[in-house]
């Protein structure tokens, strides 16, 4: 019975001892969380610090070029012209949104991406406008403008291949432009051979001159919409008498 006593003190002692160990290594590793966590902070602190350091302060990154993407080599020149990239200071100092800015502003990128490759490049990549028509204004100007109706380019003669038209305004809308594109896509290619004088009005109105033969004919086109029909009835009235086609109104066209 002593000796069964005994056998149950020592159990229980070594019970004690081992849940009071368990407790003080608990304790212990709560006390170096703290000290572990604030650590793990002033590291990530001074690793921004040390990579801040080197890009707005340090010559280690240096902005030293400019790499642009989305137009030819040749046009490439004109992008960092327009950019003007300060070369030469921290690569971070460079403000990418007023390099962005100065390019948007020149009209000639409808979209402009500007960022920071490290450790020395400013990258730009830029999506060129097409020219869809050139517009003489009224003081004699053309100017070269894309879907949107943006002119972004003044010239002496209309590019190869872009169609000329006549404004009654400086200001080309994108209504504008869609009639004035739908109405000579509208045209089979016969017809639209024949076309001259195209003008677009200040209300975004469209007109031509059809010359075949000893035939010559003002088109009142109209504004955009009904493309298809329009062109039918313009080909259908050619031969009706007078010197006006009017088909704004395709359900009710006229000629005079």
């Amino acid at each position: 019975m002593m000796l069964e006593r005994g056998v149950a003190r020592r159990v229980a002692g070594t019970g004690l001892a081992s849940s009071r160990t368990r407790f003080e290594k608990r304790a212990a590793a709560a006390r170096r969380r703290p000290r572990l966590v604030a650590g793990v902070l002033v590291g990530i602190v001074l690793v921004a610090g040390f990579v801040a350091w080197l890009g707005w302060f340090s010559s280690v990154l240096t902005a030293s070029r400019v790499e642009v993407t989305g137009v030819p080599a040749a046009a490439a020149a004109q992008v960092r012209s327009v950019a003007a990239v300060p070369l030469g200071g921290p690569i971070m100092r460079v403000d990418t949104d007023e390099v962005a800015r100065r390019l948007v502003d020149g009209k000639a990128w409808s979209g402009v991406s500007v960022s920071r490759s490290l450790p020395d490049t400013i990258h730009i990549d830029v999506i060129p406008r097409v020219a869809v028509l050139a517009v003489r204004n009224p003081r004699g100007q053309v100017d070269v403008v894309d879907r949107d109706g943006v002119v972004f380019r003044s010239v002496a003669s209309a590019p190869a291949g872009v169609p000329l038209v006549s404004a009654g305004s400086d200001q080309v809308t994108k209504a504008g432009v869609t009639a004035a594109l739908q109405a000579l896509g509208s045209l089979d290619s016969s017809l639209r051979a024949d076309v001259s004088g195209v003008a677009l009005s200040s209300a975004d109105q469209v007109s031509f001159t059809v010359q075949s033969g000893e035939r010559r004919k003002t088109v009142v086109w109209g504004g955009p919409g009904d493309g298809e029909r329009k062109a039918k009835l313009v080909k259908i009235l050619l031969g009706e008498p007078g010197s006006t086609i009017d088909v704004s109104v395709p359900s009710s066209p006229v000629t005079r």
